[in-house]
């Protein structure tokens, strides 16, 4: 019998209701020919399954134009047959048994060219092929899972679920749950709401949206208490399962899409606060992120920044990360990139989720492609030569922050073009080749943010207590810099006193009278420019630029009351102020310049899905706005760059740990590059450079900067020891 033909077709829309055709023969005896082609899916390739209860030998054939049967493959055996059949049989003239696949791939891989070893201390966690009742079969999966390293896994992994939430208050002690913990914090009745006096029982838990302009403060607390909940529920949870097993890695797959505002902007709470205060011990996400029009796939960058921040003071704990190597649909050359993105930003668990291709695949997510076969055994044959420096090291230490907050996402303050103008400004940080951390209202308030020398800040709200330490380290020497709307507010919803005083503006209103930006592929060709900026002569490099910035989305119209003006708007007012207090400074951008950044490196194109790397999902922008470069590039002037690439599209961080430095290097642009130069000013002894490809690379030394020359295609990694 003839069972479902399984090829994960999206979202399963074709109905299987055909008629399963059934054949009972007699020992010795031969059928009839029987049409059984009426049972395969055409839409793509996948899993003909036969159920039988004795031996067969069984024929399989096309009808030609003669009216003949010619036959395509015969296979015997006993009991079931498991057939990887195309959809495009009629024409393939194809038909292989499950087992055959992996017995073609691994000839396939037997002849790619190999360099370095097999991982031995990174875990990769895998489904991948499984052993057949055959020798041969159980023989060959073995030798591939010892060809990529996948059997390292110490089975400590313990997950809390995929792409959940976390809990939230609910029941009939809400009310007094919520009330006791307002006065753990010091608070009365009146803080929550004026008119409740000193009276807890008009205080009830609340963080529903409609109370944003009657009710901030019961809004604001709500909501802080709704995380503070959700850690302390899941961390029940995860203390339980350590109770009885004290080495387990207790994570959950955190989706990075949702919520929409949020989409590579994690929420503070989830993805930083619930690792530092012990919810759980194993960040972990995933990089779908080649699925959707972001404006480029280096923002998945940020969900790893997050989960650092999130690490901070912990370095025993480790980052578990969804490489996603689904094809079609990711590409070789793109897994490539997000591979060394996820492992330069803090990944030290891989997770491929299903490694196997649609024939023997148990869910949609299968890889089919051979090419991308190749490209993982290169890839982790390359990583066996550095693990022990990225399993034993960490991220070296940044001057550089990008402002995160609980109170900025208490608020909503990613609306509109907000999330864009922030992944698409931390990009064009990331251009400017200088570490960068994030940084939370905590470390503002526990003194962590005098480790720092610029702060990036994006965010409308920033809390009384936050604005005073960022003012006090302003004052110290540090370097604020705050882009439309920023810290105009605080936690709530007040016009922020400390931080307008410190910006040298007051904002009358935030204008956006133009189409928003919520993704940049998609959206930014289409939104015109709503105004534009002249910048003054001098203010960036000496010399006149003709040139005017694009404002995109949003324009924050400001009054200047100490500080001074740089930049303008068509009408002459006031665009970009600098101000100096004590002995650092600010400057306020009232454009988002994120957007303006990208603007011009974003065509005219259809968004499609393609599996291509000339896809527009696989788009990797080039042609950015060199003014706003400019401007965000003024605050890092201050700041030591440890590796410097002659191409600032080569995204690069320092991996250091007692066995050497890994500075992964990933190539942000559509082609390879010739000659890329790479100067490190890293204090450390250094006896052996290499790359971890194998490529030759020659070594000068340029401005007191050892430099290291040679020809990088999608990524590769310099290994110092």
């Amino acid at each position: 019998a003839a069972g479902n033909w399984q090829q994960h077709s999206p979202y399963w829309v074709h109905l299987r209701n055909w008629e399963v055709p059934k054949f009972d023969i007699q020992p010795d005896a031969t059928s009839e020919w029987v049409e059984v082609g009426s049972t395969m899916d055409s839409l793509f390739h996948g899993q003909w399954s036969w159920t039988g209860n004795g031996q067969y030998k069984a024929e399989f054939a096309l009808k030609n134009p003669a009216g003949e049967m010619d036959i395509i493959n015969t296979f015997t055996g006993t009991g079931d047959l498991m057939l990887a059949a195309d959809g495009n049989t009629r024409y393939s003239r194809r038909l292989r048994t499950q087992d055959e696949i992996l017995f073609e791939m691994m000839a396939f891989l037997k002849k790619q060219p190999v360099h370095g070893k097999a991982p031995t201390l990174t875990s990769i966690h895998v489904d991948t092929f499984k052993p057949s009742a055959d020798p041969k079969h159980a023989a060959a999966v073995s030798e591939f899972r010892q060809m990529y390293g996948f059997d390292h896994a110490d089975g400590s992994v313990v997950s809390l679920g995929d792409e959940i939430a976390l809990p939230s208050p609910g029941g009939a002690t809400t009310d007094t749950d919520f009330r006791d913990w307002l006065e753990s914090r010091g608070m009365t009745p009146a803080d929550i709401d004026p008119a409740a006096g000193n009276d807890w029982s008009k205080i009830t838990y609340n963080p529903a949206g409609h109370l944003k302009n009657t009710k901030a403060a019961l809004f604001y607390w709500s909501n802080r208490y709704r995380h503070h909940f959700g850690i302390q529920g899941i961390k029940k949870r995860t203390e339980d399962i350590l109770d009885g097993n004290p080495n387990a890695k207790v994570g959950a797959n955190f989706s990075p899409h949702y919520p929409n505002h949020h989409m590579y902007l994690g929420e503070v709470y989830k993805w930083v606060n619930v690792f530092r205060d012990g919810g759980m011990n194993m960040p972990w996400s995933e990089d779908y992120i080649w699925q959707v029009a972001l404006g480029t796939q280096q923002m998945n960058g940020i969900n790893l920044d997050l989960f650092r921040a999130g690490l901070r003071g912990k370095p025993h704990l480790k980052i578990m990360y969804y490489v996603m190597a689904h094809s079609p649909g990711n590409t070789p050359r793109s897994w490539r990139r997000q591979f060394y993105t996820a492992l330069g930003h803090g990944m030290k668990l891989v997770n491929l989720f299903e490694f196997q291709p649609v024939y023997v695949a148990y869910t949609e997510n299968h890889s089919s492609d051979p090419e991308m076969y190749a490209t993982l055994l290169r890839t982790f044959r390359e990583l066996g030569l550095y693990e022990d420096i990225t399993q034993a090291g960490h991220n070296m230490p940044a001057e550089a922050g990008l402002w995160f907050s609980e109170t900025s996402d208490i608020w909503g303050d990613t609306y509109g073009s907000f999330a864009a103008a922030k992944r698409a400004f931390y990009i064009a940080i990331r251009h400017q080749q200088i570490p960068l951390d994030f940084v939370t209202e905590r470390d503002a308030i526990d003194g962590t943010l005098s480790e720092y020398k610029v702060l990036y800040l994006a965010d409308a709200h920033v809390s009384g207590p936050a604005s005073a330490k960022i003012a006090a380290w302003v004052d110290a020497g540090g370097y604020l810099m705050a882009t439309a709307g920023a810290g105009m507010f605080d936690e709530l919803n007040r016009p922020n006193k400390v931080m307008r005083q410190l910006l040298g503006v007051d904002q009358t209103v935030l204008d956006a009278p133009g189409s928003q930006v919520t993704y940049i592929k998609q959206d930014l060709p289409f939104a015109d420019p709503i105004d534009t900026v002249t910048i003054d002569i001098g203010f960036l490099d000496g010399e006149k630029r003709d040139d005017k910035l694009p404002v995109i989305g949003v324009r924050s119209r400001i009054r200047v009351s100490n500080g001074m003006v740089n930049g303008r708007f068509a009408d002459g007012s006031p665009a970009i102020v600098t101000k100096q207090t004590g002995k650092g400074q600010s400057l306020y951008c009232a454009f988002l310049t994120g957007l303006s950044y990208f603007k011009p490196a974003i065509p005219l194109r259809p968004v499609d899905r393609s599996s291509n790397d000339a896809g527009m999902n696989h788009f990797l922008p080039t042609q950015f706005d060199s003014n706003a470069a400019a401007i965000i590039g003024l605050p890092a002037a201050a700041i030591t760059r440890p590796v410097v690439c002659s191409n600032p599209l080569v995204d690069t961080t320092v991996i250091e740990s007692k066995h050497g430095i890994v500075i992964p290097l990933i190539n942000w642009t559509p082609n390879p590059i010739k000659g890329l130069r790479v100067a490190v000013a890293i204090e450390t002894r250094i006896a052996d450079v290499t790359l971890a490809s194998g490529a030759e690379l020659k070594t000068t030394v340029e401005d007191g900067r050892r430099t290291y020359t040679f020809d990088i295609d999608t990524a590769d990694v310099l290994i110092l020891r």
